[in-house]
């Protein structure tokens, strides 16, 4: 199975959830630390965020489940 992002370029379709408050650690320095998420868009435990020229991806941290917080993993440049 390919994996699956959220891509924070793109909004969630039709979300049916409320919004969550997801926090961002790691990555470059001036990457937002917080977005507002619906439960649906967080399924696959992963976020990719487009940054300059690529992607930078943080995947949940497991814990008691609040606040939620996603780490920093990496970073992807985008094909040209």
């Amino acid at each position: 199975m390919p994996q699956q992002y959220l891509t924070l370029d793109r909004p969630a379709a039709a979300p049916t959830s409320e919004p969550v408050l997801v926090f961002l650690q790691g990555g470059p320095d001036d990457i937002p630390r917080t977005m507002v998420a619906s439960v649906e868009q967080l399924v696959y435990g992963k976020i990719k965020v487009p940054y300059l020229a690529g992607y930078e991806h943080f995947e949940r941290r497991v814990g008691d489940g609040a606040p939620l917080l996603f780490t920093w993993t990496g970073r992807t440049k985008i094909a040209e």
